[in-house]
């Protein structure tokens, strides 16, 4: 979800959240903030540790990590994307490396209702690019590898899908990657 249908406006992320969650811009995240996405960390946990990393009060570090999700917004192109694929025909998941906490917010935003599900690595206890989700992705929903299409804004992300056989695009760009997804899809 975070990086392909919500974005995150990095300008005014840096204004608000500062250099606490340089984190966002990487690959690699601290091992708290994996195990919060894995749902091995409650959200206080992550506060303790970011307010140690961060040199901020508890309160602050949980002010933070209230403020990323508040930072997220639908990225239109890609919800268009979304709603275009469900019209063709398609079937839309959700593979996504989220705290349970933010799940439950995301599940608001207008385009969830074009998904057919989700797989949410705090739910499942597995993380991408972890293989176990996207075999836990196909399992649940019954999916042939080779008519699934994944995409992801990190490249090692894909690596995994594609050891199991599962079609992939990089998200490099919201002004021309969806096309390139839709073309595929319904192809």
């Amino acid at each position: 979800m975070g990086g392909v249908v919500l974005g995150r406006d990095f300008n005014r992320f840096d204004e608000i959240v500062g250099d606490h969650f340089s984190f966002f811009r990487q690959d690699k995240f601290p091992d708290y903030w994996h195990d919060f996405d894995r749902g091995t960390r409650t959200k206080q946990e992550v506060a303790e540790a970011l307010a140690a990393d961060a040199n901020v009060s508890i309160e602050e570090a949980n002010g933070l990590i209230d403020k990323v999700l508040e930072l997220l917004s639908e990225v239109p192109e890609t919800c268009d994307l979304v709603r275009r694929l469900k019209e063709a025909g398609c079937r839309c998941y959700i593979l996504s490396n989220m705290p349970k906490e933010y799940w439950a917010e995301i599940e608001k935003f207008p385009v969830a209702k074009y998904f057919d599900g989700a797989v949410i690595s705090s739910h499942e206890h597995l993380l991408k690019p972890e293989r176990a989700i996207y075999e836990r992705l196909l399992e649940k929903y019954d999916l042939n590898p080779a008519e699934t299409l994944f995409t992801d804004d990190k490249k090692t992300n894909l690596l995994a899908a594609e050891e199991l056989g599962i079609n992939t695009i990089h998200f490099a760009n919201p002004d021309t990657t969806p096309e390139e997804i839709y073309r595929l899809a319904t192809e």
